[in-house]
């Protein structure tokens, strides 16, 4: 990751329009991603939801080119509660099942999913 003041990307953006259009592919990308994995949580269960965000995740982190089986959370399971409209407690409810039916291991951050199609088909 890497962090770039807004105005001097304003700035290349205007200079460069390949950039510019790149960029307004990769942000519209995001919404349409975002929107409709919004739509699909809104009609899953507790369990469901828990499985499709370690698996958007796993995703998201094969197309960049890092390991979509073993991966360090960046939120914490409240952050993950909040953004998936569950508990604390239920998110980590949730991985504890994982763990016991043999679909993820979690040490804290430190996720590794053993059984991907397992987990897709939760």
């Amino acid at each position: 990751m890497c962090i770039i003041p807004f105005h001097l990307l304003e700035i290349l953006c205007r200079e460069v329009k390949a950039m510019q259009h790149h960029v307004h592919r990769m942000m519209s990308g995001e919404i349409v991603r975002e929107s409709g994995l919004m739509m699909l949580l809104g009609t899953m269960s507790a369990e469901q939801r828990a499985a499709a965000f370690l698996l958007n995740l796993s995703g998201r982190l094969k197309a960049r080119g890092y390991s979509p089986a073993e991966f360090n959370l960046r939120m914490t399971r409240e952050e993950i509660g909040s953004y998936l409209g569950m508990k604390l407690e239920t998110v980590s409810r949730m991985f504890s099942k994982f763990q016991r039916d043999g679909l993820v291991d979690t040490r804290g951050k430190q996720v590794r999913i053993l059984d991907l199609a397992g987990l897709a088909r939760v």
